[in-house]
């Protein structure tokens, strides 16, 4: 083999190595982008799964609490109780009862039952006021679905009629007793809440529970017209649904998000089913299920 042939057999087998490891280096470059991607998408999973636990853990704790505050799992004792114990707070706060009258619509559910009461009173705002305050202090699995006021033509007194529903969970611990204690709702005391409210004209819209003074019909505020009538826990957590009382449009939002309607603004930083939580101006106001936007209440930092 002469001098060429050696040269041209050398470059022969340099391009052989070349290609060798170009080859090789590609398939070294693959395979690190697919392990790359595999733990991405392993991150990713393993993030959902532990969003999806949290959400687990967090309904069973909402769950759990709920079976606290559930009526009796007997069910005419449950209505005997829970009828005798909303007449009582009716009375102590002063209202005088017309009626009150139990209107369940008896339907078989695995999980649940439901009673529903209705209640005709009559009695001052600030008695009414006091009977509300009761009622959401309470530790009981209710809320108050239907609300009418009606000035008496003395305007010194209102007609209340009431529509009243609470749940008895089949895993409830008790068959024959209400639950004890208080929720922790209000982080005011009665005599601060009632003197807020008895001092505004509740037919007139108004803004929020810090507000300045008191607006005047003829420029209602578009926030005591947005009402949240339901509260529902789906794969996102849950969702809030507001009702515009005029229009009767429907938004949502979820815990997170911003709500902007009139001069209510703010972002939603939790939702538990029974009250929502906007932070605003350096505050956190709440608003009841039932409530319009309007009927926001500052929490202290204790309770937020």
């Amino acid at each position: 083999m002469n001098q060429r042939e050696k040269l041209l057999v050398g470059a022969v087998g340099l391009l052989v190595i070349l290609w060798g490891a170009t080859v090789g280096w590609g398939r070294y470059q693959a395979a690190l982008m697919s392990n790359q991607n595999q733990r991405q998408s392993a991150e990713q999973q393993l993030s959902q799964a532990r969003a999806v636990s949290e959400r687990g853990l967090q309904a069973q704790r909402m769950l759990h609490g709920w079976r606290r505050q559930s009526l009796p799992t007997n069910l005419d004792i449950a209505n005997s109780l829970y009828q005798d114990w909303l007449r009582q707070q009716l009375i102590e706060a002063g209202l005088v009862v017309r009626e009150l009258t139990e209107s369940t619509t008896r339907s078989a559910q695995k999980h649940f039952r439901q009673v529903t009461f209705v209640v005709n009173a009559q009695g001052t705002l600030a008695e009414l006021t006091d009977f509300l305050y009761r009622f959401y202090q309470a530790n009981h699995l209710h809320r108050i679905s239907a609300v009418t006021l009606t000035p008496t033509t003395t305007r010194r007194s209102l007609t209340v009629s009431l529509t009243i529903d609470a749940l008895s969970l089949s895993e409830c611990p008790r068959s024959d007793q209400l639950a004890e204690g208080s929720s922790d709702t209000f982080a005011e005391p009665l005599e601060v809440v009632r003197d807020e409210i008895v001092s505004r004209n509740i037919f007139v819209a108004y803004g929020s529970a810090k507000s300045g003074p008191q607006e005047s019909a003829e420029s209602p505020n578009e926030a005591a017209q947005a009402f949240i009538t339901g509260m529902t826990y789906g794969e996102g957590g849950w969702q809030m649904t507001i009702r515009m009382g005029e229009s009767g449009q429907v938004r949502y939002f979820r815990q997170g998000d911003s709500i902007e309607i009139g001069r209510f603004s703010g972002e939603i930083v939790e939702l538990d089913g029974r009250r929502a939580v906007v932070s605003r101006d350096d505050q956190r106001v709440q608003i009841l299920l039932g409530q319009n936007l309007g009927q926001a209440v500052v929490l202290s930092e204790e309770a937020g």
